[in-house]
């Protein structure tokens, strides 16, 4: 406040001039406002009196700061924007993303990102991989029900690579890069390119319907008669694609490659359909070469390409599985699980029944008529109302706010909760995604090693034991990759379901590393453990409990009103006067009700006060119990963090040795098989026990930051 009067100034009163009103700003003279040494000179009044210079307080710098803080999605982002000319956007990314992850360590909770074109690249490269697996198939089905032969829909649709080829080497001639509307060219293409196809083999089945049985005659004629109509077909779209090659106005960076695209590959897709697609037909028309039975099995085939070309339609129109870090994980849980929303509902039945601690008795009104007072009948009402002692409501409502504050308590205990197992689950994934590069690491070496078990055993340079050690070990380590991926697609499984969100998640660590922060051998934050808490306040909730079975054997109040008729002659003041219906009585009632038979009441109290002294018991019992459980996870702590910094520091290292060595060895022949596969076993098995140790050093980070209350 003194900085800000200092040097901005501070509202010290009101100038008025005539009807006009102004602020009375006081502030530094322009002298004493001119370096930072002026800011460490101002005085700063003490509490107790007295004053000392600002720089005994604060360090004073002048630093750059953002202008400004962007969010999006409630998380603060920085955009850094760059322009790309002479290269493909996708390149361009690669570099940069190979760059920061090499030379860059984000802190937890920060991530990258790509937007822009390349975001958009991104999305439109997802559609395409839709939209040409379904217009290659759409083709493909129209072909066949035109020729009804598989065979022959082959043999056109070989048009398809041959126009891909023209369509890329145009691109390369023109120095472009692919593009979207590239992809969409390769689309069109494909269309057109498979005409000539269409045109060459309908006139090779007529001439064969007329009876030229020769297949040389019948190609020969055929390709003679239908020359002018596949060039035709060919220049038409060339010619129409022309202008928007030499295109040069607005929109020219999207109709350059779309069009260059389709006139290349025209241009190959005709003079290759002219000359291998004839050649193609003679083999397979060629008696030697005909397949028997193809067209017995030519529906089954086309079956078999429908279903296996729907379910790579289905996998690429699937969810794509979107990575996260831990700290966004946990907040979209925290948001998102039904668990918590529970809870929190929980939280809101309690506050709602805090109007009930006011619980009044119901009001009695009562109504007689009859012959009550004399042969005359007379009629009355009453209304009156019970209440309990007012220490019973003030002990209701106290006892109300403390389950409000248990069923919050609860609530912060269940986010604990699902945090650590989304913690948990997330750093098991990391671990088996680990293990999963672990063994394809195994896997290609083994591989490796059956392929020349396997070629040693045929040139006789050994038995067949080695390659029969060589398969068992390869199968073996396969199998363990599917049931690694099993437990992967489980455990993902698992952690989408505790997020509970509409969008697939797959944690963004797929190298599993040290988590969480070195933790403090001080037990006093096990006083912030959600359950702990929870359970001191319940010691809270047994005290109100008792206050209130005591505060119910105070005697209760009564209050009434009444209001009746009297008919007849009564005397007021020794003179008789006659009552009608029309003349009422009036007056009020007041009671106490006191309990004679108080045993339930102090039985009830007694029990009470017991079961506060248990909640007290029981607080102290888990206070205890979870001290202790603080205490072993310390020392599991420093148990794994050895472990981890052994296997760190010495027996990785070697492992990677005993792998480069070994396989040196077996290669240049110094080394039997037996020996290879032992040194390999060692060091791979090395490398696991460090992925378990990390593992196990992971949840025992967790583990702390679940007893001491920690979220994130």
């Amino acid at each position: 406040r003194n900085l800000k009067a200092a040097f901005a100034g501070s509202k010290a009163g009101v100038v008025f001039d005539e009807e006009k009103r102004f602020d009375l700003v006081v502030r530094l003279d322009k002298d004493y406002r001119q370096n930072l040494e002026d800011i460490d000179n101002l005085l700063v009044a003490l509490p107790g009196g007295g004053q000392i210079p600002f720089d005994n307080l604060a360090s004073i710098e002048i630093k750059s700061g953002p202008a400004q803080v962007s969010r999006e999605n409630t998380k603060r982002r920085i955009s850094v924007g760059f322009n790309v000319r002479g290269r493909d956007v996708q390149t361009v990314i690669s570099e940069v993303s190979g760059l920061i992850d090499k030379n860059m360590k984000l802190p937890t909770g920060y991530y990258i990102t790509y937007g822009g074109q390349f975001q958009n690249l991104e999305a439109a490269k997802a559609r395409l991989s839709v939209a040409v697996p379904v217009a290659l198939l759409m083709i493909f089905i129209l072909l066949y029900f035109t020729f009804k032969s598989v065979i022959q829909t082959l043999l056109i649709y070989t048009a398809v690579p041959l126009a891909a080829i023209g369509g890329v080497f145009a691109l390369w001639i023109r120095g472009m890069n692919f593009s979207i509307s590239a992809g969409i060219g390769f689309i069109a293409l494909f269309g057109v390119a498979v005409l000539n196809g269409i045109v060459l083999i309908a006139e090779f089945n007529r001439l064969e319907i007329e009876g030229i049985t020769d297949i040389d005659q019948r190609v020969i004629k055929g390709l003679k008669n239908r020359l002018r109509s596949v060039i035709l077909t060919g220049i038409a779209p060339m010619l129409g694609f022309l202008p928007m090659v030499i295109s040069t106005s607005a929109g020219a960076e999207v109709q350059k490659p779309l069009a260059t695209v389709v006139i290349g590959g025209l241009i190959t897709a005709t003079l290759l359909t002219l000359v291998i697609l004839p050649i193609l037909y003679i083999a397979i028309s060629s008696k030697k070469l005909k397949l028997p039975g193809v067209r017995k099995t030519s529906k089954a085939v086309l079956v078999l390409l429908i279903i296996s070309s729907s379910s790579f339609l289905i996998k690429a129109g699937a969810q794509e599985a979107k990575p996260i870090y831990l700290q966004e994980a946990i907040r979209i849980a925290l948001d998102n699980n039904l668990s918590l929303k529970s809870s929190a509902l929980s939280v809101n039945v309690q506050r709602a029944l805090k109007g009930a601690s006011w619980d009044i008795e119901k009001t009695d009104v009562d109504f007689e008529y009859g012959q009550m007072n004399s042969f005359l009948k007379d009629n009355s009402f009453t209304i009156s109302q019970s209440f309990s002692f007012p220490s019973v409501y003030i002990n209701q409502k106290r006892l109300a706010n403390a389950r409000v504050t248990s069923s919050e308590l609860q609530l912060r205990e269940s986010q604990v909760d699902v945090s650590t197992q989304i913690k948990q689950i997330y750093w098991k994934l990391a671990y088996l995604y680990s293990k999963q590069k672990l063994l394809l690491f195994q896997d290609s070496l083994f591989s490796r090693f059956l392929r020349a078990a396997e070629l040693r055993a045929k040139s006789g340079e050994t038995n067949r034991l080695e390659m029969i050690t060589a398969r068992s070990q390869s199968l073996e380590i396969k199998n363990q990759l599917l049931q690694n991926s099993s437990d992967i697609g489980i455990s993902v499984r698992d952690f989408n379901t505790l997020m509970n969100s509409d969008i697939h998640y797959i944690p963004a660590d797929t190298v599993l590393r040290k988590a969480g922060k070195i933790p403090s051998r001080d037990s006093a934050g096990i006083k912030q453990n959600p359950s702990l808490v929870l359970s001191e306040h319940e010691v809270e909730v047994s005290k109100l409990e008792r206050n209130l079975e005591q505060s119910r054997i105070l005697p209760d109040l009564k209050v009434g009103y009444f209001n009746q008729s009297i008919q007849g002659t009564q005397e007021i003041n020794d003179i008789a006067r006659l009552f009608g219906p029309g003349d009422r009585f009036t007056g009020f009632q007041a009671g106490i009700s006191v309990p004679l038979w108080i045993l339930p009441h102090t039985s009830k109290a007694k029990a009470a006060r017991i079961n506060e002294n248990i909640a007290r018991n029981n607080t102290a019992l888990f206070e205890k119990s979870l001290s202790a459980a603080y205490q072993s996870v310390l020392d599991e702590y420093t148990k794994y963090s050895g472990t981890v910094e052994y296997y760190e520091k010495q027996a990785l290292p070697e492992a990677n040795l005993i792998v480069d060595q070994s396989s040196r060895s077996y290669r240049a022949g110094a080394m039997d098989y037996l020996e290879y596969v032992f040194s390999l076993n060692r060091a791979l098995e090395i490398k696991q026990h460090y992925l378990d140790a990390l593992d196990n050093y992971n949840q025992t980070i967790i583990k702390i930051e679940y007893l001491t209350g920690n979220t994130f």
